[in-house]
């Protein structure tokens, strides 16, 4: 299982490191979560950049995807171009998102 852990500007830390380190716990079984970014590297709410492991057409192949928070989140969400190249489809993919995302992310209950 291939899995997109999407990782924007302003990210928060736990969110995306936590979340890759215990999926990736999982390797022997054929699961692999990627830190996926819209921009090569990206920044977190705390001043750490990182390069990411995979661009956004990643999200198009991975068999989950999850999406964290930060203090960014809310430009993205705002933002109808990116919202637009984010491709997902919940019919096949798994979707998950930090508690937070839900309060703002267009179409999330």
């Amino acid at each position: 299982m291939k899995i997109a852990v999407l990782t924007l500007d302003g990210f928060n830390e736990l969110d995306s490191f936590i979340a890759a380190g215990i999926l990736n716990r999982m390797r022997a079984k054929g699961w692999e979560a990627l830190i996926t970014t819209p921009t090569k590297e990206v920044t977190s709410m705390n001043g750490v950049t990182i390069r990411g492991q995979r661009d956004l057409d990643f999200l198009e192949q991975a068999d989950a995807a999850l999406i964290g928070s930060g203090i960014k989140t809310r430009d993205y969400a705002a933002d109808v171009d990116f919202l637009a190249s984010i491709k997902l489809d919940p019919a096949r993919q798994l979707i998950g998102r930090s508690a937070r995302v839900r309060c703002f992310w267009p179409g999330w209950a």
